[in-house]
């Protein structure tokens, strides 16, 4: 076995793309095929090409900032980065969303990452942002206190999430990143919605905005 090969597996396993044990079912596969690791992982549908990709080029995150905490998003997720605009509030309360924000005609669901970690709204509202992001084939709004920069982590600047790290929350991360003494938790947002939380309140049910 190559020990680039092994790497690759390392690596992707590192970034939050597969597990320990999709690299041993991959590992028992290429064994019987021949083939290269990257190649039988995507026949297996472990990862896409774009995960290799990644990996081996750096990861490609949009930074951001709630309270204190550093975070980020994989800049291929992200579909649109806006300043703060008045949205509607549901009527009736339906986790996980906090309302509905309309751009360009289109009604997006909103989450609130601070609401949805339990902690208090923003002091003020202005000056927060929106990140609007791809998932499951649906788009939503992420609402944080503010979006910093695109970053590129390096392979060496990239971890995996250690369990004890967030507790219940774990699998919300794909990993974590370091940049000099700055540590940011890398947001999976395949598992901050379920597909069946994208249904929402018919549109005649009334709204009211928020304070």
């Amino acid at each position: 076995m190559k020990s680039q090969e092994k790497s690759l597996g390392e690596l992707l396993r590192q970034a939050g793309k597969i597990t320990s044990r999709q690299i041993q079912v991959a590992l028992g596969e290429q064994k019987k095929t021949h083939e290269p690791i990257g190649k039988v992982l995507v026949r297996l549908g472990f990862v896409e090409e774009r995960d290799i990709l990644q990996v081996m080029q750096g990861m490609m995150v949009l930074t951001f900032r709630v309270d204190k905490e550093l975070y980020g998003v994989e800049t291929f997720r992200v579909r649109e980065v806006l300043k703060y605009a008045p949205y509607q509030a549901l009527a009736k309360s339906q986790e996980p969303w906090e309302g509905e924000f309309r751009l360009r005609g289109t009604t997006h669901p909103l989450i609130s990452f601070r609401q949805f970690l339990g902690m208090d709204k923003a002091p003020k509202a202005e000056g927060t942002w929106y990140i609007v992001l791809e998932t499951k084939g649906y788009t939503f709004v992420l609402w944080v206190d503010k979006v910093l920069e695109v970053a590129r982590f390096k392979i060496d600047q990239i971890e995996p999430c250690p369990p004890y790290l967030f507790g219940k929350r774990n699998e919300l991360y794909s990993c974590l990143g370091k940049i000099k003494d700055d540590l940011y938790s890398i947001l999976n947002p395949d598992k901050l919605v379920e597909e069946n939380q994208f249904l929402l309140p018919p549109p005649e049910v009334d709204y009211a905005f928020p304070p």
